[in-house]
């Protein structure tokens, strides 16, 4: 569980596997207001063995006082100074460097972060339990007085003594407990549908893949809004009559400016969501790329797909 501290303020944040730090709110984790701090600033990533950075800025990333040459991921040690811009708010001292896992993370910082097991986690405890967070059918469920709920990564949950960050990190469980598993094996190769759900304001995206009569959601990502932009793309050729080996063709320029990122960051949500899908899908059906490439462009690759709700067109 990687931790930064803020110099400013003193809080404490947990990081994802890819972790973003900028001014834009739909394409980092963690949003600094600094008027010298970037749209996507810096990433910080967890490569399966150490933590790593990658300045991504005009301004420039330190880390220990040595400005980060761009675009060059650099391991991070515990205990870094790093610091984003000018102010003391774009500070961050590195507390823990541990490997990435799902938890629970207190908002107020008085006890360890709570990792969480599949079946069962009752809070506060389990003498006096008011809440269980527990895992089923490839999503994480929130069962409270209420009623049950999904929880999507960010999410609060809340108990009479403490406040918990929902803190999700798909490298683990969410996308290996619960996969689609063929039905025989050695059985032929079946479509793999891909359904998108984006909300009215176009700030979060689903995804649930469909495949061997199964549904296996994957939950809430901001990759997903960057499969779901290619998926438009090429359902817009489609309905101008574009022949199939045409359609969805997009410059990584232009993706990257229709999200409002650089071409880098895109580069990394392809590879976090093509990480994400196949890890889900068992090898016989995880055939065709699922975003192909071609000279500076990219697009969908042939997967069905289904696209619901998102901003009506005017």
């Amino acid at each position: 569980m990687a931790i930064f501290r803020n110099k400013l303020d003193e809080r404490a944040i947990m990081l994802r596997p890819v972790h973003a730090f900028g001014r834009r709110a739909s394409a980092c984790q963690t949003v600094l207001k600094a008027a010298d701090v970037s749209q996507v600033h810096a990433m910080v990533r967890w490569n399966r063995h150490t933590w790593e950075i990658v300045d991504q800025s005009r301004n420039g990333t330190t880390v220990n006082g040595e400005r980060l040459p761009s675009g060059r991921w650099t391991a991070l040690p515990v205990g870094a100074e790093v610091r984003m811009g000018v102010g003391d708010e774009t500070a961050w001292t590195v507390v823990d460097l541990a490997p990435p896992v799902t938890c629970l993370f207190p908002v107020d910082g008085g006890v360890a972060p709570l990792a969480l097991g599949l079946r069962e986690n009752l809070l506060p405890d389990e003498h006096q339990p008011e809440v269980n967070v527990y895992f089923q059918d490839g999503r994480w469920m929130l069962e409270h007085i209420d009623g049950i709920e999904p929880l999507s990564d960010g999410a609060m949950v809340r108990t009479a003594v403490r406040t918990w960050e929902f803190v999700l990190c798909d490298d683990l469980a969410f996308t290996s407990e619960n996969p689609i598993t063929p039905s025989a094996p050695g059985s032929a190769s079946a479509d793999v549908a891909l359904h998108f759900n984006v909300s009215q304001n176009e700030e979060h995206t689903s995804l649930s893949l469909v495949a061997e009569g199964k549904s296996v959601s994957l939950g809430e990502r901001i990759h997903h809004y960057t499969l779901v932009t290619l998926a438009r793309v090429r359902q817009k050729d489609a309905q101008r009559g574009i022949a199939p080996q045409s359609q969805g063709w997009i410059g990584l320029d232009e993706l990257s400016r229709m999200l409002g990122v650089e071409p880098s960051y895109v580069n990394i949500q392809i590879f976090r969501a093509k990480h994400q899908i196949l890890n889900a899908l068992p090898p016989h059906l995880a055939e065709p790329p699922l975003v192909e490439r071609r000279r500076g462009t990219v697009r969908l690759g042939n997967y069905p797909f289904e696209i619901q709700g998102g901003a009506q067109p005017v």
